[in-house]
């Protein structure tokens, strides 16, 4: 059974206001246009050539997310990898991937914006409306590098000679 959640989100175009949508969540992308639903009710869809950003949140705040605190002022403590994108219209934005590159889907990026809060949860952005993107650091440990690590740190105690047998 699939789930039949909805999504609120402000979808930002490059030529147009940024507009309050409504998403499914299981299927608001094809391949190459965004499926939504207007406050008035109407079923869209808008090409990923003009879509800038879609900003997920659960409760309405301003569309601030390329006018305020759009890039982090140090560096992050969310683990991930620390991104930065330049946009078309030569607006830019940071925000934090996931570690795992499967999770990234082929349409575009999802990231945690900087000062993520309930007006600005998460943020897809679509691969055409991207002309750069520059990795600014990796924070935090993959899990992979974690398990590696606690090995080590097993082999290093098993060599340790023991005084008191």
């Amino acid at each position: 059974m699939t789930s039949s959640t909805a999504k609120r989100a402000l979808l930002y175009r490059f030529s147009r206001q940024p507009v309050e949508v409504i998403v499914s969540v299981g299927a608001y992308f094809s391949a190459q246009s965004l499926e939504f639903i207007t406050p008035d009710g109407l079923l869209q869809q808008a090409p990923f050539t003009e879509i800038k950003a879609l900003c997920f949140f659960s409760e309405s705040g301003p569309a601030d997310l390329f006018t305020a605190h759009n890039l982090f002022e140090r560096r992050p403590k969310v683990p991930g990898l620390w991104t930065r994108f330049t946009f078309l219209d030569g607006d830019q934005l940071d925000g934090i991937l996931s570690h795992n590159l499967l999770e990234w889907p082929n349409t575009g990026f999802v990231i945690t914006p900087p000062r993520a809060s309930s007006n600005r949860q998460r943020v897809f952005i679509p691969r055409p409306a991207v002309v750069a993107t520059e990795l600014m650091g990796v924070v935090g440990r993959s899990a992979i590098a974690r398990k590696q690590m606690l090995r080590e740190k097993a082999a290093d105690a098993q060599a340790q000679l023991k005084m008191f047998d």
